[in-house]
């Protein structure tokens, strides 16, 4: 008989989400829904993140399938959920008036913070490092630990707390990168989103002398008298210490995002230096970190950050037999290949075990809707 070309429905993968579809070894298409995996005999469904592996093409007869077509086995593996920690400056400034009347700083961050986990729950892994924790500069946490669909425990957490304290900035951040070191997946990309509205301080082990950077810090949240408690006189800005720290999460693999909220300003030049160190400065802005005036322009912030940590590249296990043959697809609707890789998909390279989606396709997967990405494949039956 004549080579002839076969079309299979390899792979199908849920984005955000639980459904899962699979091509069983029935030939039949399989669909259901579940937790973290649900398995079925065509493979097993993922949840936000994960796998699903396919067998295709199994012979004729009772076992179904395509007649000829040797089995392959796919996998069609979306990069895993990024790992966030949002570190949350909740010194006592934050009470102070925002730009919306009637309400705080405060206010207009946790309004902000719950819109933008609405949208991305879903396709981000977050938590939550609040600082200080008390009246003062102890800083522990996280108060909640990452993880998918954490929008209900971050918020009541955030709308939990009241304002006080100190800034212990560099403290917050080395919690969160301990956190995301020993209990993070190592495959995940790992970020800290910061947002303050002021300088870093409560450094204990500062030395208080003439060239103390800190001439605008208000006592006495800014420490330099340790073990003793803080007095007038004894504020330092903690602003090299805090940038070795965020140097530090970067050798670690942990980007830093540098919001500035409302009250930052005199800060610009040392949280411009923080967003470079941290590797991921706003783009297009007038400052290298992302400076904020209201609730509006901050939720912005959090949105641009989510959709620039969402991958839209996709790992094949093997590289497909007719990797010309191969189709994708978004909810149902074809994405052309785009061998420019600007507005569709392609190979990131020739071993074809990666796919990238560009443009638009990719917009779309980053939008925090779930949706279903999938693929088929050709081959070929002697």
């Amino acid at each position: 008989m004549a080579n002839e070309v076969r079309t299979l429905i390899a792979v199908a993968l849920a984005l955000g989400g639980t459904t899962w579809l699979a091509c069983g070894d029935s030939g039949q298409t399989t669909t259901g829904t579940g937790g973290a995996s649900a398995t079925g005999s065509g493979g097993m469904g993922p949840g936000a993140g994960g796998d699903l592996t396919v067998t295709v093409g199994v012979g004729g007869g009772n076992g179904g399938g395509i007649e000829g077509c040797d089995p392959q086995t796919f996998v069609l593996q979306q990069s895993p959920a990024p790992q966030v920690y949002l570190v949350i400056d909740r010194s006592g400034s934050m009470s102070d008036p925002g730009a919306t009347m009637g309400l705080t700083k405060w206010d207009e961050l946790n309004a902000a913070t719950d819109t933008a986990l609405t949208q991305y729950e879903s396709t981000i892994d977050f938590g939550l490092m609040m600082y200080p924790t008390g009246d003062e500069c102890a800083t522990e946490g996280p108060q909640v630990l990452f993880g998918p669909k954490n929008k209900t425990p971050i918020v009541g957490a955030l709308q939990g707390t009241v304002p006080a304290g100190g800034t212990p900035t560099a403290a917050a951040l080395n919690n969160a990168a301990a956190s995301l070191t020993a209990l993070g997946d190592p495959e995940a990309p790992k970020f800290v989103i910061l947002a303050t509205d002021g300088g870093p301080n409560c450094n204990y082990f500062l030395d208080a002398s003439n060239d103390c950077s800190c001439t605008y810090a208000q006592a006495p949240y800014c420490c330099t008298s340790y073990p003793f408690s803080c007095v007038f006189g004894s504020s330092c800005l903690d602003d090299q210490g805090t940038l070795d720290v965020i140097a530090s999460l970067g050798t670690q693999g942990i980007g830093t995002f540098v919001i500035g909220l409302p009250g930052t300003t005199e800060y610009e030049g040392l949280l411009n230096a923080m967003a470079i160190a941290g590797g991921h400065p706003q783009m297009g802005g007038t400052t290298d970190y992302y400076a904020v005036t209201d609730q509006s322009s901050l939720l912005t912030a959090l949105q641009t950050i989510a959709v620039s940590v969402i991958s839209c590249q996709i790992h094949l296990d093997m590289a497909p037999q007719v990797p010309d043959g191969v189709s994708v697809f978004i909810d149902g609707q074809e994405v052309p290949r785009d061998k420019t890789k600007t507005n569709g998909w392609d190979y990131t390279d020739d071993t074809y075990l990666t796919i990238e989606l560009y443009g638009m396709a990719c917009n779309e997967l980053q939008n925090g809707d779930e949706h279903q990405l999938t693929a088929t494949f050709e081959c070929t039956v002697e």
